[in-house]
């Protein structure tokens, strides 16, 4: 639990549990000191409970009654304790789960593209749902529990150590004793509590897709199928939670076990040394409360400890990141420029053992509009992918200006370049921060690249214009409309470089034509997939690359939709 930091193979200091506890240290001070005030109420009514054997020796009705009175005052203070104990940990309970959760997001979004696109979105949100109540769940009532048993231990054997040393030492090589046990369980509980957390991530993986395609499978009365999917996935992630719990109960029972076997030895001491009157009822009893308590905290101190061990485990997976994340992708720090040429050469790629494009080789001058064609899953999304440098697996060369992309700085690279797709993802704020990102514009700028990306209808219409706030993902937006947001956003950015996926695929006939013309006169190059053909506008781009069977053929405009369409 130390705030020591280690650092990655990347070289980033990679954050502990401890750190984050550290950070908050006030209120960490005050929840260890809120944690404590359970042992003092065990300790209490442990003394109580020995006291109230002195009422078989009161000899007056005066000292019955005192003694009755200080067992009833005696009897609040615990529920006095569980109160201010609880008012003193809950602040910081939440206030650390916030800080998990900023951190586990910091982390996604500061992932190189590479990095990012190598799982699918349910993946992180898993992290930030699932993972972090499992967190949530396991980690502050496991670490309350390893400081409450621990000071238990630690102040019954001082108790025991003040009255009988010999006694004292035979309970702490016990309490060693039941330590080893409990730490032989570790090793698969965190291993399990793992397989729990990436059963969830699966689940909400394959559950997220059946939703994403739900009407088509209602269209096409096949949900029966996917119901008994479902079910399986289901039953498979319960039975993983289920061989926790199982193994989780198990050693509770053993160490239980174990605990009451070494409780019962050291009754059978206490009984004696009573017996033969060298212990007093009330002073045996008090041995024999301590003794079972500091056996049985530590009993349940080691369950704990490995629940406590497998959260640090998930927290390390969400804040920085799994193995494959943090590999040292060797990014480069090539400033991006493309004033001369783009070249691609010899160009191959393959994805989950399927070779996508092979050998292709073209080339785009700056400011020329390509227009990318061919079937679907001809490998269309996949190039505009490797010219963003999203993928760097390939075999063969992609060269802005003559520098290979992956020498090329990311950071440079994408401030010179906007990527236009189908799925338009919009905050829940205004319209002109979705447009413009955050960043300063003047109102000129906005002005233009909202009339340029057709939006000048919407804008009059809202009633606040650019400061009416969006709902969530766009809600109140239309499909083109939300197209048209992304559009706004390529060219208030003033890119040299656009990608754009089937941009008018959600818009009309007008709007997609005004769109295409749009992107066609903007100053940049621009290249575009797009099933669509607006006569008039659609001949405007210079070069048509079509993808065929993994290769790519270029046509020129005039002869592409003469010979082929």
């Amino acid at each position: 639990m130390g705030n020591n930091t280690s650092k990655t193979e990347t070289g980033k200091k990679k954050v502990t549990l401890g750190d984050v506890l550290w950070n908050r240290r006030c209120g960490f001070i005050i929840y260890i000191v809120a944690a404590f005030l359970p042992i003092f109420q065990e300790l209490s009514q442990q003394a109580l409970f020995s006291y109230s054997f002195g009422l078989i020796d009161a000899s007056t009705r005066k000292e019955v009654l005192v003694k009755i009175a200080v067992l009833f005052i005696g009897l609040l203070a615990p529920a006095v304790f569980h109160y201010v104990s609880r008012r003193m940990r809950i602040g910081f309970m939440r206030d650390i789960l916030l800080d998990i959760r900023k951190l586990s997001f910091r982390r996604i979004i500061e992932l190189p593209v590479q990095l990012f696109a190598r799982r699918s979105r349910d993946a992180y949100l898993s992290n930030l749902i699932n993972d972090i109540n499992i967190i949530e769940n396991d980690f502050f009532l496991s670490f309350l529990n390893v400081i409450f048993n621990s000071g238990t231990a630690f102040f019954g054997l001082l108790i025991l150590f003040l009255i009988d040393w010999r006694f004292a030492l035979v309970i702490l090589v016990l309490t060693f004793v039941v330590g080893f046990l409990g730490k032989l369980f570790e090793g698969r509980l965190v291993r399990l509590k793992a397989e729990e957390s990436e059963a969830n991530k699966n689940f909400s993986q394959q559950m997220s897709n059946i939703f994403s395609g739900l009407e088509i499978l209602k269209l096409n009365q096949v949900e029966d199928r996917f119901r008994k999917n479902s079910n399986e996935l289901i039953a498979a992630l319960e039975r993983i939670k289920i061989r926790f719990n199982i193994f989780d109960s198990f050693q509770g029972g053993f160490m239980e076990t174990m605990g009451t076997i070494f409780t019962v030895l050291s009754l059978f001491y206490v009984g004696l040394r009573i017996s033969q009157g060298q212990l007093t009822l009330v002073r045996g009893m008090l041995i024999a409360q301590i003794t079972q308590n500091c056996l049985f905290s530590m009993v349940r101190l080691f369950p704990h400890r490995n629940k406590l061990a497998a959260s640090r485990g998930i927290f390390d997976k969400i804040v920085n990141g799994e193995p494959d994340e943090t590999m040292d992708l060797a990014a480069g720090d090539e400033p991006f420029s493309f004033n001369r040429e783009l070249n691609v050469e010899a160009l191959s790629f393959s994805h989950d053992d399927k070779t996508v494009l092979r050998h292709v080789t073209f080339s785009v001058a700056p400011g020329e509009k390509v227009l990318l064609k061919g079937v679907s899953g001809a490998g269309k999304t996949t190039l505009l992918n490797l010219l963003a440098g999203v993928f760097t697996d390939y075999e063969g060369s992609i060269r802005y200006d003559g520098t290979e992309l992956r020498s090329v700085n990311p950071a440079s690279q994408n401030s010179q370049m906007a990527e236009i797709y189908q799925d338009v993802f919009l905050f829940e704020d205004t319209l002109r921060n979705n447009i413009a990102l955050y960043k300063d514009y003047t109102d000129a700028q906005m002005t233009d690249a909202v009339e340029k990306a057709g939006l000048s209808d919407l804008v009059d219409r809202l009633p606040a214009g650019l400061d009416t706030m969006l709902e969530e993902n766009g809600r109140n937006l239309s499909g083109g409309e939300r197209q048209r947001v992304s559009i706004a956003r390529a060219v208030i950015k003033g890119a040299s470089l656009i990608l754009a996926d089937e941009a008018t695929s959600n818009l009309d006939e007008r709007y997609g034509r005004h769109i295409e013309q749009t992107l066609l006169s903007l100053d940049a190059t621009v290249i575009a997939i797009s099933h669509r053909y607006y006569e008039g506008v659609t001949e405007g781009y210079d070069t048509v690359l079509e993808i065929k069977s993994g290769t790519v053929i270029p046509w020129s405009i005039g002869d592409y939709f003469k010979e082929v369409v």
